[in-house]
Formats: structure tokens, C-alpha cells, sequence
């Protein structure tokens, strides 16, 4: 097991222990992401300590759309870090590929936000 690994094992534990402490009730299902076990919250609401809000589904179609959900949402971050990272590097010195790239990932978001409303390019 990497350091890396041990480590987000390490604060996914935590994690439970908080929703353990805080009156969440461990359930026996599993988050179909990470597998961790899933806590079910005073409100009601169901969660994975790692991932945030599990969809409860019953229908194959659900399951689609929440996992392409899931996929676009992660995109949306990964493209939110790479473009603070390239405007980083961009205040340290302007050149003309850092642009480009950020202007890719910018499309990237922008193609993410068009799926989610619908509309086409």
C-alpha cells in the first residue's frame, strides 16, 4: 500500500468516526463507487464518507445517469485544478502553450456545462 493510499485510508476512517459521532448510522450497503460502507444521516439523507451523497436507484437508466453524473462532475474539478494550476504558472511567466491549454480546459468546461443543460454545440 502506498503512502498515498495509506493516507486517504487513514482520513476516510475519520471521516466515519465523525459521521459515527455525530448520531449517522452505518448501514450494511456499500457505496458502488469506492465501496466504503454507507451512513445514513438524521435528515435522512444516505452518504459515503468518501464520495458525499449516494442516489439511491432501482432502475438500470438511473444508474446511467447518475454515473455519467458523477464522470462530469469529476471532469468539472479536474479542469477547475489544471486551470488554477495553469494560471499560476501563467503569473510566473506568460507563454503562449499555458494559454492554449487553458483555453482548452475552458472548452472542456464549457462542453460540460452544454450536456447538463442539454444543448449542443
Amino acid at each position: 500500500m502506498s503512502d498515498k493510499e495509506e493516507i486517504d485510508r487513514e482520513e476516510a476512517v475519520k471521516k466515519m468516526a465523525e459521521l459515527l459521532r455525530s448520531g449517522a448510522t452505518m448501514l450494511a450497503e456499500t457505496c458502488p463507487i469506492c465501496g466504503s460502507p454507507l451512513f445514513k444521516l438524521r435528515s435522512g439523507e444516505i452518504i459515503c464518507p468518501i464520495h458525499g451523497k449516494v442516489y439511491v436507484v432501482s432502475r438500470d437508466e438511473d444508474i446511467s445517469k447518475i454515473s455519467a453524473e458523477n464522470v462530469l462532475s469529476r471532469l468539472e474539478h479536474l479542469a477547475s485544478i489544471k486551470i488554477d494550476n495553469l494560471m499560476k504558472r501563467l503569473s510566473i511567466e506568460e507563454d503562449i502553450e499555458t494559454i492554449e491549454m487553458i483555453s482548452r480546459w475552458l472548452d472542456i468546461l464549457l462542453k460540460i456545462r452544454a450536456i447538463r443543460t442539454g444543448s449542443s454545440k
